[in-house]
């Protein structure tokens, strides 16, 4: 598939938010010169609206004299934009034939790529004619804004309430307001539910995610949002830094949200589409998990240096009291402190005081 061409799309999407992004893509294209391929990537998530971007570029660069085009071999002479929507399909031979392109006349690459995912060959990713973009997603009020334009009318309130679904990318966006369109709920109906179209896409967002990434989001729906990360990392009894990764893919999906320190979903209807994907057992089993967050995985000794250092005792305290070295109790309380999925010497003290609240099980 090549450079999508507004001019043949009788109705393009709205072009909402992105006004900052196409100034500065525009302006790339005026800098170009001969000598050197310039390269613009522009990133973003899954629906943050990258083949819109490129039609809209696409339609700037024709009103400046560009040719746009997806077939550098059979191009007039004059600046040239490349574009596709594919990288991967860009072959070595036809990045030759553009360097060719380029001895003689300005050209410049646009490739999209889903966020983590560079497109460029090795040989060029570090060169200095290679420039990023990145799709962030809409703010609420530009969102808003989207919406009436699809809609013809501002959203109502509950609309705008359930359109957090979305979590600003615009494909969300308009997947969501098409699927209610579709099922002739405009009007959205108290309590509000999710159109089919956009249930498929919160599965398959949920789907596309790793494992490890899937299985914190299940894990989360057990918490009461907004929620730290440490209580989530202490319900699955990891370290908070080996979860990173996976934390910031479930930001990148939309299915999750950030807020400062604090995470939720992006709606309770997201939440409830992520429960169901948890096996009941399981989802029970987690419920239960934060009356004991882990003590129970420690061993005899690691339990003893928790219960001093959880009295504030220094390390050497612990060791002239337990008959160790400073530094065997510090290796002890990194095992706790990995174990039980806390950073600091403040959150053992509130896990040994929470497991001592808790009930005996049963």
């Amino acid at each position: 598939m090549g450079c999508p061409d507004i001019a043949r799309d009788l109705r393009p999407a709205p072009f909402v938010g992105r006004e900052r992004e196409l100034r500065y893509a525009t302006g790339l294209l005026g800098a170009t010169a001969p000598g050197q391929v310039t390269v613009l990537v522009v990133e973003g998530a899954a629906g943050s609206g990258r083949t819109r971007f490129l039609q809209e570029l696409s339609a700037a660069a024709r009103r400046l004299g560009v040719t746009v085009t997806d077939a550098p071999e059979w191009t007039p002479a004059g600046p040239l934009m490349f574009c596709s929507d594919h990288p991967l399909r860009i072959t070595a031979r036809i990045w030759d034939g553009l360097d060719l392109l380029a001895e003689s006349a300005p050209v410049l690459v646009v490739v999209t790529a889903r966020t983590g995912h560079d497109p460029l060959p090795l040989d060029r990713l570090t060169s200095p004619s290679v420039h990023r973009l990145t799709l962030a997603p809409l703010p609420p009020a530009e969102v808003g804004l989207l919406a009436a334009e699809l809609l013809g009318r501002p959203p109502g309130r509950e609309l705008v309430d359930l359109l957090r679904v979305a979590a600003g990318r615009p494909g969300a966006v308009r997947e969501l307001i098409t699927g209610l369109q579709e099922e002739g709920r405009v009007t959205v109906s108290e309590p509000p539910a999710l159109p089919r179209r956009t249930q498929s896409w919160v599965s398959g967002q949920l789907a596309a995610l790793s494992p490890q990434a899937r299985h914190l989001l299940q894990a989360a729906t057990t918490l009461r949002s907004p929620f730290p990360l440490v209580e989530l990392t202490r319900l699955v009894r990891v370290s908070p830094v080996r979860v990173v990764p996976a934390i910031g893919e479930a930001l990148e999906s939309g299915l999750l949200v950030g807020d400062g320190e604090m995470l939720s979903f992006s709606h309770d209807l997201v939440r409830a589409i992520v429960t169901d994907s948890l096996p009941r057992p399981i989802a029970a089993a987690l419920r239960v998990a934060p009356q004991r967050p882990g003590r129970d995985l420690l061993s005899s000794r690691e339990r003893e240096v928790a219960e001093l250092a959880g009295h504030a005792l220094t390390n050497q305290q612990i060791a002239n009291r337990v008959g160790l070295s400073p530094h065997t109790v510090n290796y002890h309380l990194r095992q706790v402190f990995q174990k039980l999925g806390i950073a600091s010497r403040v959150e053992l003290a509130t896990v040994l005081r929470d497991h001592s609240a808790a009930p005996p099980s049963t």
